[in-house]
């Protein structure tokens, strides 16, 4: 294999304040992308801030771990969901419908912790629009929630949850969307809302983040690619033939990365994976928590063997920028290039594809 092409990315950055998660949407329907983090919305494409809510700032985090940000209700304004650690809530803020003033909130979780949070397709719709979130206590129900006929529903797919990390998609090829925890995967059944998940504790991946389900090796089987979020890991877990799950390790040299998003960055048809350092996640308690901050893309390729491979590309190193709770893609100016933004308590910064460089 030839030594593979790097993308080059321009870095601004646009808050040095602290943040968690991040998210891009065109808030106010002008046609431009904003983003959205902590308590403000930043107006596309100057990056004017916008204060539209009060987010707690607590032992030096801001209390805003997931932005999912979509039109829940259908008014044609984009809204977000976001979850709190130390607030215990996951939280749907109404946009008014330009952006502008203080959005109503309405609580749709007020009893446990909540790490972070999933936007995924959990009625098998064919759109992501179900809340998933990851519950920091194992006696809190896997519960996920909707925006059904006018109002906010909770579905529970279990009594109890299954440790640190949390994730969606269709294991067994029945087309039906399963979750997938630490500890294994939950069935889902022919009815999501009333049905009976069924708990299969095929593995134990540790404390991890966000679980995705990819046929990683073409074999027409899902796979999972998550990550340790306090500890050093990248990795992938094949689906073998006999229903076993063997783990393959993708890089191990750095720590914490908390979030990981899959998108094809180069083109190629395949998903690659995003990710970065989390900036003391755990205010100095994780192992490298104080190494130097990186962002990274590990390229989803085929040695000279044919072989899957992961080749890990350096984005960003020892600056400012790692990858928080939360890394969001889109195609920020129109050259049809993913751009992807990343908050974290060292500041948020977008970083814009300038395409393959040699």
């Amino acid at each position: 294999m030839s030594r593979p092409v790097e993308i080059g990315f321009q870095k601004s950055v646009i808050d040095e304040g602290a943040a968690e998660a991040a998210a891009f949407a065109d808030v106010n329907r002008d046609g431009k992308l904003d983003i959205v983090a902590g308590e403000y919305w930043y107006q596309g494409p100057t990056w004017t801030p916008h204060k539209f809510r009060d987010i707690a700032f607590l032992n030096n985090y801001v209390d805003d771990f997931a932005d999912l940000v979509a039109d829940f209700d259908g008014d044609g304004a984009p809204d977000v969901v976001s979850c709190g650690w130390f607030g215990k809530n996951v939280t749907f803020w109404k946009n008014p419908g330009k952006g502008l003033g203080t959005w109503a909130k309405t609580d749709l979780e007020t009893r446990f912790n909540v790490e972070f949070a999933f936007l995924v397709d959990l009625n098998s719709d064919g759109k992501a629009l179900e809340v998933l979130p990851q519950f920091g206590s194992d006696k809190a129900p896997l519960a996920w929630y909707e925006f059904k006929d006018g109002r906010w529903k909770t579905n529970v797919a279990s009594e109890r949850s299954y440790g640190h990390g949390i994730g969606a998609g269709d294991i067994n090829g029945d087309k039906r969307v399963d979750i997938i925890t630490p500890k294994g995967w939950l069935e889902g059944p022919a009815d999501p809302r009333g049905g009976q998940w069924t708990f299969h504790p095929d593995f134990e991946l540790g404390t991890t983040g966000f679980i995705h389900v990819m046929d990683v090796n073409g074999d027409g089987r899902a796979d999972l690619v998550t990550s340790l979020a306090h500890d050093y890991g990248i990795f992938w877990m094949e689906h073998t033939a006999d229903g076993k799950w063997v783990k393959h390790l993708i890089d191990d040299s750095w720590s914490q990365a908390h979030a990981t998003t899959l998108v094809d960055l180069n083109g190629d048809g395949r998903l690659d994976i995003l990710t970065g350092k989390r900036y003391m996640a755990h205010n100095g308690k994780d192992p490298g928590e104080r190494e130097p901050l990186g962002m990274y893309w590990y390229e989803n390729a085929k040695d000279e063997k044919g072989q899957q491979t992961w080749v890990r590309h350096v984005i960003d190193y020892s600056t400012r920028a790692g990858g928080g709770m939360q890394i969001s893609v889109a195609d920020v100016d129109g050259d049809k290039r993913p751009d992807f933004v990343a908050g974290g308590k060292s500041g948020l910064h977008l970083f814009r594809n300038l395409g393959p460089r040699r």
